[in-house]
């Protein structure tokens, strides 16, 4: 990575905590000659003076990204345009997050290291979804680091789920998540989908509530291409993209293709942090069942 003058901020300004954090990392980081760069609307909901700068050019002007949240707010951040040119440090200030690299007790010695370039980069792969909808011209095109999740919430739906163009399996069920590895510990895991390295590319079909004992959770390699089409049509059938909500009426063929993306986005990671820790303490791992 070059070097460091100028540092864009994501930041979840819902957290009591965010207007003070922000004002604190601001000072630390001018105090090393190093701009930040605080989007406009964020500046606003934070009480501070307007910016005059929108979350796109922050992207293209910073030299690194500093999402200050959760896995929400990465996930958030990482659907603006061009972020995957630019590393990312993900602090959380919330409470649980497999997608950021330190607590906030850790902020400014991870920063520090950053700086100094005691780091590594991880490559995330992103899936792109496309639906196809009758009487719509143009497909909806999308980018999801976490996972498409096809569902209604009032019925179940029929769909056909092919891999690499080959019929897999019907399924009648609440939905269908459709996950990367980064993933694999967001709601995949809630509806008992397996949990995959981050580092693997790999794309996981996870059902929600099947109708059909036979029905189980299956990972794909990562260059397949996984088509799913409606067996009848739907109204309101709900399409998350990494959590945000894209409602469609789909009818009987209506086609939604999900792929690895050509694009990816760089997370920074401390030398010292575990995967395989973070794992093991924030969901537990192997802990026994304790007696009262």
């Amino acid at each position: 990575m070059k070097k460091i003058k100028t540092v864009g901020f994501f930041v979840n300004t819902t957290k009591e905590n965010s207007a003070g954090v922000v004002e604190g990392v601001s000072a630390w980081l001018q105090e090393r000659g190093i701009v930040p760069l605080l989007p406009e609307e964020q500046a606003i909901d934070l009480g501070y003076p307007r910016t005059d700068i929108s979350k796109t050019e922050v992207v293209e002007q910073a030299d690194m990204l500093l999402v200050l949240g959760g896995d929400g707010t990465l996930l958030s951040a990482a659907h603006t345009p061009q972020i995957e040119n630019v590393p990312v440090l993900a602090i959380n200030i919330g409470t649980l997050g497999f997608l950021t690299d330190a607590s906030l007790d850790e902020l400014y010695p991870t920063l520090k290291a950053t700086l100094a370039g005691d780091y590594r980069i991880e490559h995330r792969m992103m899936l792109e979804v496309v639906v196809n909808r009758q009487g719509f011209p143009q497909p909806f095109r999308a980018f999801a680091l976490n996972d498409v999740v096809i569902r209604h919430y009032t019925q179940l739906i029929e769909l056909d789920a092919y891999v690499d163009g080959e019929l897999f399996i019907p399924y009648n069920a609440d939905g269908l998540i459709i996950a990367t590895p980064s993933g694999s510990t967001g709601y995949s895991l809630s509806c008992a989908g397996t949990i995959v390295a981050p580092q693997l590319e790999a794309i996981l079909l996870t059902p929600i509530a099947p109708h059909s004992l036979t029905v189980r959770p299956f990972v794909a390699h990562g260059n397949a291409e996984i088509t799913v089409k409606m067996r009848a049509a739907y109204q309101s059938v709900d399409v998350f993209v990494d959590g945000q909500r894209e409602t469609h009426s789909l009818t009987a063929g209506a086609v939604i293709k999900v792929e690895k993306a050509k694009r990816t986005i760089q997370l920074i990671r401390s030398q010292h942090h575990s995967y395989y820790k973070a794992l093991r303490e924030k969901l537990m791992l192997g802990e026994r069942i304790k007696r009262a």
